[in-house]
Formats: C-alpha cells, sequence, structure tokens
C-alpha cells in the first residue's frame, strides 16, 4: 500500500512521506553542517515536517543520524551485490567498477559527499559511545560483504590466496575511506584513479 503521509504524489510516483522526507533533508544537512552543525529545528524547516513527526519516528537526533548510517550501509551493500552479481566481470573489475560508481557520486557532488560513516567517525566517534558502537557495526557488515566477494573470487582464481580475505577487506576499506578523505582536502580526481589502479593490484593472484 502506498503511504499517504506527506505530500501528494504523482500517480505514477510514490508519495513521499514525513518520514522520507525527514531522511532525505536530514542527509543533506548532515553532509553540509556535519552532526553539530545540524539540529531538528534546521531539519524541520527545511523538510517542512511537523516537530511530532520527527519524534514519532526517531525519538533523537542522535537515533535520526543512527538510521541515516543503517541506510547508508544498506545502498553500499546493495551496491556491491550488484557489482558482484555482473556477467562477465573478474573480481577486481567488480571491486573497481563498485569504487567508481562511489568517487562518480563524490565528483558529481562537487566534493561535497563523500562517505557518511568516515564523515560521522571523524566528528563524533572518539567522544560518542553509542556513534561509535555503530560506526563499528556499519563498518564490519560492509567489511564481510567485501569478504565474501574476495571469498569467491579465490575460488574461481582471480583473487590472491596468500592473505586471508577478511584482510584484504580490511585493506580495500581502508584505501576507499582514505581515498575520499584526501579527494576532499584536493578535489583531485587523480588520487581516485590511483586508488582504483591499487586495489586491482591489491587483490590480483601472486606469481
Amino acid at each position: 500500500m502506498i503511504a499517504t503521509e506527506g505530500r501528494t504524489g504523482s500517480a505514477d510516483r510514490p508519495v513521499e512521506t514525513h518520514r522520507d522526507r525527514l531522511l532525505r533533508e536530514g542527509l543533506a544537512q548532515l553532509y553540509a553542517r556535519g552532526f553539530h552543525g545540524t539540529t531538528v529545528d534546521g531539519i524541520l524547516t527545511s523538510s517542512g515536517v511537523p516537530k511530532g513527526s520527527f519524534y514519532h519516528h526517531f525519538g533523537s537526533k542522535e537515533a535520526f543520524a543512527a538510521e541515516l548510517l543503517r541506510g547508508y550501509t544498506s545502498r553500499q551493500l546493495e551496491r556491491i551485490d550488484r557489482w558482484s552479481a555482473t556477467p562477465g566481470l573478474s573480481t577486481a573489475d567488480a571491486l573497481t567498477g563498485y569504487f567508481g560508481e562511489l568517487t562518480g557520486m563524490l565528483v558529481e557532488s562537487g566534493y561535497r559527499r563523500a562517505c557518511l560513516i568516515g564523515k560521522l567517525a571523524t566528528e563524533v566517534a572518539v567522544s560518542n559511545d553509542q556513534f561509535r558502537d555503530q560506526l563499528s557495526l556499519d563498518l564490519d557488515v560492509w567489511k564481510q560483504r567485501l569478504t565474501v566477494l574476495f571469498e569467491r573470487g579465490r575460488e574461481r582464481g582471480d583473487v590472491r590466496t596468500d592473505q586471508p580475505a577478511a584482510e584484504l577487506a580490511d585493506v580495500v576499506l581502508a584505501l576507499i575511506q582514505g581515498a575520499f578523505v584526501v579527494t576532499l582536502a584536493t578535489r583531485d580526481r587523480s588520487s581516485l584513479e590511483s586508488v582504483a589502479h591499487a586495489l586491482k593490484i591489491l587483490i590480483a593472484p601472486t606469481a
């Protein structure tokens, strides 16, 4: 059933609920202003949603940000699965295709939207146990999905076998996060291209 909360949608487009609108506006503000610079009142003003609806759906600003993190992680897993399931791609091509999709979104955003997990990790993980736990969980799920990708690649012979797949996933995540941090500072796309090349070398079978 199509939700009826919020604004009216067209016949061929689902109605955007108050919850969806809050998440959309909140994500934009987290990227633009960070967690501390984003306020519930600011989200309500930009979304046009009543305050009661915010607290009904999320309860607090912290719970709201945690929901955005879960949604972000879910989208990352969907992208990995989509590239993994693309016919005819080697593991290296699937990995760099996935990374290329992420970097394309970063460039298209004017170098404003990198990794939400990395952004919140640098801002609040040190001082907020709730966020640190959530970030750790999200990164672990992300790592597990990459580990599965590499394990399958090892079975078909296009991923190195001298390193555990989980260790490769750790390094890949570190490279991705580092690439985003550097690129946000430099706005130099060549850094992203260098990392894409390094990813292929990293997982390639040893001679």
